[in-house]
């Protein structure tokens, strides 16, 4: 959806919407050209790879990786043809109905600002408009710096809210 939210001095959010967004088009890319991406989950090891790579270690373990691999409706990897090294790849949950989500989408800080994000991001948003339900919700969670690239993708800064469990709950 074309929009976007403000926060008051208050704390209060006001929300501007607009129609969704149809005919944004994203640039050209100069994927370089060992790259290929590839509809499929990553395994295991490739996907604790990518997120070691990237920092994100509280997802780590096989048992929890292989929860988080089993639930995706698409997935897509990109791999570097000249070494048959996976780096990056992009996941998305949701109900095939009214929801969709981006899990994750990660590339190898060796390959960020080489389009691979871009790459990736098209391949899922391709996925998107030949599977997805009629009108359903595709959303993801981002830092504000990330903002710019995922809006060409025809995201936009929505309010959220989000609580996370408590670690140990034995």
């Amino acid at each position: 959806m074309a929009g976007y939210t403000v926060e008051d001095i208050n704390g209060y959010y006001i929300v501007f919407a607009g129609a969704p967004i149809r005919d944004k088009k994203i640039s050209s890319t100069d994927l370089p050209s060992t790259i290929k991406i590839i509809s499929r989950s990553p395994t295991i090891k490739e996907y604790q790879y990518l997120t070691a790579a990237v920092g994100w270690s509280l997802y780590s373990g096989d048992e929890v990786v292989t929860k988080l691999l089993s639930v995706p409706v698409f997935a897509a990897i990109a791999e570097d043809t000249a070494t048959s090294e996976v780096i990056g790849c992009v996941l998305l949950v949701g109900d095939h109905a009214s929801f969709y989500y981006i899990k994750d989408l990660v590339v190898h800080p060796d390959w960020q600002s080489k389009y691979v994000g871009t790459a990736l991001m098209k391949e899922l948003t391709s996925w998107l408009d030949k599977n997805g339900a009629n009108n359903s919700l595709v959303a993801l969670i981002t830092g504000e710096a990330l903002a710019p690239f995922y809006k060409p993708f025809g995201f936009g800064p929505a309010f959220c809210m989000i609580k996370y469990l408590e670690a140990d709950k034995k």
